[in-house]
């Protein structure tokens, strides 16, 4: 946990004394998406395989994904939200930070078992998601080219058709080199992507999504996973995944697409400072159980 809020820390300070700016932080996303995070996919599709465990994972994924998107639709509506609030709501409530905040927060807490889990969850629940119902949401249409051809969801395509077949130790290494690199820079370019300066719109809105977000999404997670067979661990990260803040990715097309970016971006950037305090409570509740 500590190492998750100072590394953090150490980027948002950088920033702000100009030794970086929030434009390195791309340079540090594109990393991860199209050369780290695609090699710790196929590392963990290899693992695992078609096993239950992806399939229990990935449905209870989609099970919260979809309550929380039916409970901020039901929310917008009772408080009587315009179109383009309705559907950013939809989309900061529902989508969670499940990679960039949700893997090394797994893997702090519940080791590279955990962390395997963590990315099952990601790539197999709230990326199809968003890339499917979000973009639904969004624009009234599905990007699918965009989906196949995204390197994480390639790398867990190629790591489940290649299970099985003997890959030489040199690949094993690289991939292994390459895997330690993820989590430290997924720490820093967020660091370098945090901003504050959108706090005071939308306050009220904002407080709502974070709410169901970080609040509500876990509580039903906490029972509903209860219903799916799925080990310990995989309930725990699940539920922990489940109490992520805002996804990043999600405020960006929130952006493209013209809504509300300045609500977006401020749950990603408040919900991820929140999470400090928030996600060890959730640990300790898991524990308890």
């Amino acid at each position: 946990m500590s190492e998750v809020l100072f590394t953090v820390s150490v980027a948002y300070f950088l920033k702000r004394l100009g030794v970086f700016s929030e434009e390195h932080s791309r340079v540090l996303v594109n990393y991860v998406l199209y050369f780290a995070l695609p090699a710790l996919s196929f590392k963990t599709a290899y693992g695992l395989g078609l096993s239950w465990d992806v399939a229990m994972v990935t449905t209870g994924a989609w099970a919260i994904i979809t309550l929380s998107l039916a409970l901020a639709y039901i929310a917008g509506k009772l408080i009587k939200l315009e179109q383009s609030n309705l559907r950013t709501l939809m989309m900061i409530s529902a989508f969670g930070n499940t990679a960039f905040l949700g893997y090394p927060y797994s893997f702090a807490y519940f080791g590279e078992h955990g962390l395997k889990y963590a990315v099952i969850y990601d790539s197999m629940g709230s990326f199809l998601a968003v890339s499917s119902v979000g973009l639904l949401i969004l624009k009234g249409g599905l990007d699918m080219r965009s989906l196949i051809l995204f390197p994480p969801f390639l790398g867990l395509v190629f790591g489940f058709f290649l299970k099985g077949y003997q890959l030489p130790a040199f690949l094993w290494s690289f991939i292994d080199f390459v895997v330690s690199s993820l989590l430290p820079v997924v720490l820093f370019s967020l660091g370098l992507s945090l901003k504050f300066s959108h706090i005071a719109r939308d306050r009220k809105l904002l407080v709502l999504a974070l709410c169901i977000k970080m609040l509500a999404a876990p509580l039903i997670a906490l029972l509903v996973l209860k219903l799916i067979p799925m080990n310990p661990t995989a309930y725990k990260v699940s539920v922990l995944e489940s109490a992520m803040p805002t996804m990043i990715t999600a405020s960006v097309l929130v952006l493209k697409y013209g809504l509300n970016h300045n609500l977006a971006f401020a749950g990603a950037g408040i919900g991820m400072v929140i999470s400090f305090f928030s996600i060890p409570l959730w640990v300790r509740i898991l524990e308890n159980l």
